[in-house]
């Protein structure tokens, strides 16, 4: 423990990494100046009222809400609100993704029982009035992306950025310090991998939790909830966007907007601490941590890359596991993730399976390093 305090404190004292995280935090705070929505704003204050189940109870108390600049517009929009859960059936998105992507064999059969198996989780939505919730109405879409795109999409990437230098940076510490052949000549100085691994996971992991609470909590202020906080993300006025087209934004579970970004939150720690693994893995093979960072860019282009020129469907659904893709596929996630995934649930097994993988990397890295000649 104690020479994980010590690897701790000099992760803290990297001047880059200060000026880094006040860098982002400003970056955070400009953006969310930008997202503001004024009436989205009214529905937050109005939703604490009217409640967030459509119908004929909050059509009575949306009529007794005090005439303002978007009360006409806020009972308009929800007045003559449909189910559009009714009937929804998702056979076409499947026939789609299979003529799209010219599927055959295993991964057209893969990608067909995803979608059956979703169709269950639509007729659950429906079955529970998801679909029939306020949210923000028809500034639903803007303040879901402001959100959950743009905002966490941020933390995110700033967040796998910093684990990823923090652990090159620790790992590299020695090498740097031109103290790596004293520290690396004995099998106890080779065993201090061990601790540089727990105090760049728990910097890491820190950092980002610091600049995800102050970032939201900025964000929250600028762009209030309200009572929206206890509506489906499933409510009929949210959708994704699926290449050209639009359809129902529904999830495999019934979650809350707050619900929602607290398993978002999760998933991203998750990402973070993939990201850390494998900067750990490759800082233990690169001995220049800046060489290293490149080698983590360059490898996870190339999987971001690789499925768009691959014939090979289900080397490239694998692909679409890895961590870069759950990042970039963030806007579906707890979704059916849409055509680039055949898995129900790709982002909790993606990120699942990825550990597993970073993690027994990880270990034979640590066997190879303890192997390898300094010279």
């Amino acid at each position: 423990m104690t020479i994980i305090k010590h690897e701790l404190k000099k992760i803290i004292m990297f001047p880059a990494l200060i000026g880094f995280v006040v860098l982002a935090l400003a970056v955070n705070i400009a953006v969310a100046l930008t997202m503001q929505n004024s009436y989205a704003d009214f529905i937050a204050e109005a939703s604490r009222q009217t409640g967030v189940s459509l119908g004929a109870g909050f059509d009575e108390r949306a009529a007794g809400l005090e005439p303002r600049l978007y009360t006409d517009l806020l009972r308009l929009q929800t007045g003559d609100m449909t189910d559009v859960l009714y009937g929804y059936t998702t056979g076409y998105i499947a026939d789609s993704a299979v003529m799209r992507l010219e599927l055959s064999g295993l991964s057209e059969r893969l990608m067909r029982s995803k979608f059956e198996q979703f169709q269950y989780a639509v007729d659950a939505r429906q079955a529970a009035g998801d679909s029939m919730t306020l949210y923000f109405a028809q500034a639903t879409f803007w303040r879901h992306e402001a959100l959950f795109e743009y905002t966490m999409g941020l933390l995110i990437f700033q967040g796998i950025i910093l684990a990823s230098l923090i652990m090159l940076l620790s790992i590299g510490y020695e090498s740097a310090a031109k103290t790596d052949f004293v520290v690396f000549s004995t099998k106890t100085g080779r065993r201090i991998n061990r601790h540089k691994l727990a105090a760049g996971a728990i910097a890491g992991i820190g950092v980002y939790i610091l600049l995800a609470a102050i970032t939201l909590s900025i964000y929250l202020a600028l762009n209030p909830m309200g009572g929206t906080w206890g509506s489906s993300v499933s409510s009929g006025f949210n959708f994704v966007r699926d290449g050209f087209t639009a359809r129902p934004f529904v999830t495999w579970h019934s979650l809350t907007v707050a619900e929602y970004l607290l398993a978002s939150v999760g998933i991203a720690l998750a990402l973070v601490l993939c990201f850390s693994l494998m900067a750990y893995s490759i800082g233990l093979w690169i001995k220049n941590s800046y060489a290293g960072f490149l080698a983590i860019v360059a490898l996870n282009v190339a999987l971001y890359l690789l499925p768009y020129y691959s014939p090979l469907w289900m080397l490239n659904f694998t692909i679409t596991q890895s961590p870069v893709w759950i990042v970039m596929m963030r806007v579906f996630w707890f979704t059916d993730g849409g055509p680039n995934v055949i898995w129900p649930h790709f982002e909790t097994v993606g990120v699942v399976g990825s550990l597993v993988v970073l993690a027994v990397l990880g270990v034979f890295s640590v066997s190879r390093f303890k192997r390898r000649n300094l010279v």
